[in-house]
């Protein structure tokens, strides 16, 4: 017979795992505050700057500089929530504390290419250099986020590029949401109504995101490849 057979509820406690479960102590709060951090600081700041982007004259310059100003702040804001989250895991700090930052710049990248087609009076889809620049383009905006933070992560987590996988997933899936709003928003639609539905728009995005990220968290931890800040339980 094992020793932690018969070990009582707060040795298995010390040793990182609750009994009958293949997570270690601390995991659901995690993932809990996960996601709800994640879909806040995702839907606020995709609210603010996708209505900011549907009132501008995206032919301007000085139009499309403010608008990637504006995407960087979402990325700040969704960077620093998740970053308030990893503060329950063992990672070093320089991670935590660089991550909004990193988030910030790449979701900078990311508008920057999401605005090109807008950007752009005319556009011929009739070449197919024009569908395989496309596809390099979204597969670019699509990795920018996940790629910056995985430069952080690949210290301190072996396996570290299956945070990009994950991403991707998600984040097609996610932006799938955000063509929604421009069906549904009229030139008539008052602004408290086209905010509202990109509000939601950014809530349902910022929830794909959410749920399917915390997955590869939760894989993790499973595996010790990461571990929860846990407390010392008294005797």
């Amino acid at each position: 017979m094992k020793t932690e057979d018969v070990a009582p509820p707060s040795t298995h406690r010390r040793l990182g795992r609750v009994a009958g479960s293949p997570y270690p102590p601390g995991t659901d709060a995690f993932i809990r505050r996960w996601v709800a951090c994640t879909v806040v600081g995702e839907a606020v700041g995709f609210t603010v700057a996708a209505a900011i982007a549907a009132t501008q004259d995206l032919s301007h310059a000085p139009e499309v500089a403010f608008l990637l100003v504006v995407g960087a702040l979402e990325g700040a804001l969704l960077g620093k929530a998740q970053a308030i989250t990893m503060t329950r895991l063992q990672l070093p700090a320089p991670i935590i504390r660089l991550w909004p930052l990193a988030t910030s710049v790449a979701a900078a990248v990311a508008w920057s290419i999401g605005l090109i087609p807008a950007s752009l009076e005319r556009i011929s889809w009739s070449s197919w250099t024009a569908w395989i620049l496309a596809a390099v383009l979204v597969l670019v905006l699509l990795a920018s986020i996940p790629t910056a933070q995985f430069i952080l992560l690949r210290t301190a987590v072996p396996t570290a590029g299956r945070w990009v996988r994950f991403n991707i997933v998600a984040w097609m899936l996610g932006l799938s949401w955000t063509f929604v709003p421009p069906a549904l928003v009229r030139p008539e639609t008052p602004v408290i109504s086209e905010v509202g539905v990109y509000f939601i728009a950014g809530v349902l995005m910022a929830s794909t995101v959410a749920l399917i990220t915390g997955t590869c968290w939760l894989s993790w931890l499973k595996h010790g490849s990461v571990r929860t800040v846990v407390r010392e339980v008294p005797d």
